[in-house]
């Protein structure tokens, strides 16, 4: 087994974590620590293999931990904890390569989804010779996707489609696009519709959706993460609107994803659905032109 630490200073929840995963056969729990100093310490002297860390400590933060720990090149894992589903909290874990960020109370499959990442990047690390080449980082998995480009005829909604493609990750609106434009909002929103079919919204789904799907199949990083890296600080929101674009949650539509060789029956999208319209998100068709997945 390899050895995993708990940080926080709620004692009961370090019991209920402990009790959560405790038939799990990845990971030994060696020790709890109650506040972020002595954790931090803990981790330096120790090297633990994985450390499950509170976002708010006394002392000093469970981000701050991660973040020396990683400046440091100290090679335990993290799997931050929270009762707060903040994006800023995530995007923060994630930049600091954290493997997961688990929500209080506690999801036995969300946590177990996390403890078998640690296991096989702690195997393949092992295998490797210790140099963690397996681990991912978020920024360049981020450079790796490119959304696919749409093009109009219409100067000012050319300049929409290209701010909202390198944007899309953010807190954007038509207010921000007709600022960028030098227009009118109404105006920007009335001529985005005219040109391209579609309100505004819709499209700024459809490219969040399209990266939220691409981290699904190509990463393994938590449903928590990618939410936030898709520009949804509300995990519980992205949720609802991934289930409404593409007929599924994000989890069955990863693990479809990953079972399916090939999918039953024809999976050329219909010509009954035109871009940015229909079945009932376009961003499905990249996976049946990309993937050969069904949604």
């Amino acid at each position: 087994m390899y050895q995993a630490i708990v940080i926080d200073d709620e004692k009961w929840v370090v019991k209920s974590l402990i009790a959560t995963i405790r038939n799990q056969e990845y990971f030994e729990i060696v020790a709890e620590l109650y506040d972020g100093l002595s954790g931090l310490e803990y981790i330096r002297t120790h090297q633990p293999d994985l450390a499950f860390v509170d976002v708010r400590l006394p002392g000093m933060g469970g981000l701050d931990i991660l973040q020396t720990t990683h400046s440091e090149g100290l090679k335990t894992l993290f799997i931050m904890i929270s009762g707060h589903a903040e994006f800023a909290y995530a995007q923060k874990a994630m930049f600091h390569n954290a493997i997961g960020y688990c929500l209080k109370p506690f999801s036995p499959s969300e946590l177990m989804d996390s403890m078998q990442k640690a296991y096989l990047l702690l195997r393949q690390r092992r295998e490797d010779g210790g140099t963690g080449a397996a681990e991912q980082d978020p920024e360049e998995t981020a450079k790796q996707f490119r959304p696919r480009h749409l093009t109009s005829t219409h100067k000012s909604v050319q300049m929409m489609i290209d701010y909202a493609e390198t944007h899309y990750q953010e807190d954007i609106s038509i207010q921000n696009l007709a600022e960028h434009c030098s227009i009118n909002a109404n105006y920007a929103s009335q001529i985005f519709r005219q040109e391209m079919g579609t309100t505004f919204i819709s499209y700024l789904t459809s490219l969040r959706m399209d990266y939220a799907t691409w981290l699904l199949t190509h990463t393994s990083q938590t449903v928590f993460a990618i939410a936030a890296q898709a520009g949804y600080s509300d995990y519980f929101y992205f949720a609802k609107v991934f289930k409404k674009a593409m007929g599924c949650t994000p989890t069955a539509f990863r693990k479809s994803a990953l079972e399916a060789d090939e999918p039953p029956g024809d999976v050329s999208p219909s010509s009954k659905c035109p871009p940015l319209t229909g079945c009932p998100a376009w961003t499905g068709c990249y996976y049946f032109t990309e993937r050969r997945v069904v949604p």
